[in-house]
């Protein structure tokens, strides 16, 4: 049996950003990431992280999850790292509906039944590339990188997404004015804020 390096568990929350926004969930956060953006507001690293196993795994959510909202968000760092038929089958097995969110640099290993990706090719070494994934939205923080010809090419690689949203990188006064001036231009895509933070949700 595998065990998966997790950082934490928590729960009752809602999903802050994105298309399912508001929906009440519980969080798995995976430890690692193979990217260093200088702007990310999330811990991942190993410390007073755990190794447990796919069942635990599930067992810890469910109880976390005391109305039954059977929704979890995978995350991390870049849960594409661990993510595998065992983990995905077992939270399946469970009755839960898996959301993901990833950086776009690996594809996955098991499905998942809803899949953001949220590029950082600026942040990107000299090994790392845009994997060939099908997602279900397209998310990007904005900072000073992101401009119209980004979100073209954005476009262009993932033409088979419906939902398309701009979020203002946390922390940075001048991403919200460029955010909002980037959807008038490109009206396809959706201002997304972090909903959980502006209620005081973790």
């Amino acid at each position: 049996m595998r065990r998966y390096r997790v950082k934490e568990l928590f729960g009752p929350t809602i999903q802050g950003e994105g298309a399912h926004a508001g929906r009440a969930c519980v969080f798995l956060r995976m430890v690692a990431c193979n990217l260093a953006c200088t702007w990310c507001d999330t811990d991942f690293t190993p410390a007073n992280s755990r190794q447990l196993g796919a069942t635990e795994i599930a067992g810890e959510l469910a109880a976390l999850d005391r109305r039954r909202a059977r929704m979890v968000v995978v995350t991390g760092g870049e849960p594409a790292l661990q993510w595998d038929s065992e983990i995905a089958t077992t939270l399946a097995a469970a009755g839960f509906r898996v959301h993901m969110e990833t950086n776009g640099t690996r594809e996955l290993e098991a499905p998942v039944d809803w899949l953001t990706v949220s590029p950082k090719p600026r942040f990107h070494g000299a090994t790392e590339s845009l994997a060939d994934i099908r997602p279900s939205e397209c998310k990007v923080v904005v900072d000073e990188s992101i401009g119209d010809s980004e979100l073209a090419d954005l476009e262009r690689r993932y033409r088979h997404c419906e939902h398309w949203f701009l979020q203002p990188c946390d922390g940075d006064a001048k991403s919200l004015p460029r955010t909002l001036e980037l959807i008038e231009r490109n009206p396809r895509w959706r201002l997304s804020m972090q909903l959980h933070k502006l209620v005081g949700l973790p």
